[in-house]
């Protein structure tokens, strides 16, 4: 009995034959990639099945989409490892790039009840809430949604925070120290106001990091809710050896040990 082969999506053939030419070189990073219209002249078919392909290569960071602008090649990924405290500014000085920010907004609020809560304030403390887009030579990268608590973050708040690092300056002017921190990562995708702040496409996925980060004695200094380009910026995480959190019992059979 023949079993015929499952066929290939025209659209998967086209991303395989657009991602070949990608990483043997035929576009160079930061390139002007064909358009949607040059593409379906080039392949012959719709303008559907072009989208499909060029999705798949936004989507695994080949390519990025700016908005008014065009398509450009842009896969050589950004790497932060999570299991480090970092600031952007660090970061972007790490792979040779710039970094600078855009503020959004700035004000001392009272916190909402979820925010007090999960920063474990008391009644009458007040948090400072900032917005800033953050830039890496220029490209929109990162929009952080933060909270800082007032009576820490005080002494820096009429500082330059669009050309400076907040952990430099606190660390430069203040005598507060950071002490752990607590990050967690969800996948989103791009609404209206992520679209228009990182000129991108409505739909464009996006990684969420929630971030508490604490004073040296405990306090909490932080509370963030930063959206970050997936196309641009990944994730590394390392974990211990399988047998320092398993007992015996949950290990696979043939690991365990014959008595």
């Amino acid at each position: 009995m023949n079993v015929q082969a499952p066929l290939i999506p025209k659209y998967y053939q086209i991303y395989e034959e657009l991602l070949a030419m990608i990483r043997r070189g035929d576009f160079g990073e930061g390139d002007r990639f064909p358009s949607d219209t040059e593409l379906v002249k080039t392949f012959t078919v719709s303008r559907g099945t072009i989208r499909e392909a060029v999705k798949l290569l936004i989507q695994q960071g080949y390519l990025v989409r700016e908005q008014g602008k065009g398509t450009f090649v842009t896969y050589q990924k950004i790497t932060q490892d999570s299991d480090k405290l970092i600031g952007f500014t660090e970061l972007m000085a790490q792979n040779g790039i710039k970094a600078s920010a855009k503020i959004i907004e700035q004000k001392v609020v009272e916190p909402a009840p979820n925010i007090r809560q999960v920063m474990n304030l008391s009644e009458g403390q007040k948090v400072v809430r900032i917005v800033r887009v953050r830039y890496g030579d220029k490209e929109p990268l990162i929009i952080e949604r933060s909270f800082f608590l007032l009576s820490l973050f005080e002494p820096i708040m009429n500082m330059d925070l669009e050309n400076n690092s907040i952990f430099e300056l606190i660390y430069k002017h203040t005598t507060t120290r950071l002490g752990f921190a607590v990050q967690r990562i969800e996948a989103i995708v791009a609404g209206q106001s992520e679209s228009k702040l990182l000129k991108i496409d409505l739909g464009t996925p996006l990684l969420l990091m929630k971030r508490f980060i604490q004073t040296n004695n405990g306090t909490y200094f932080q509370y963030s809710e930063d959206v970050y380009r997936s196309d641009r910026i990944t994730f590394t995480t390392k974990t211990v050896p399988y047998e320092e959190h398993h007992d015996s019992l949950g290990l696979p059979l043939d690991l365990m040990k014959n008595d």
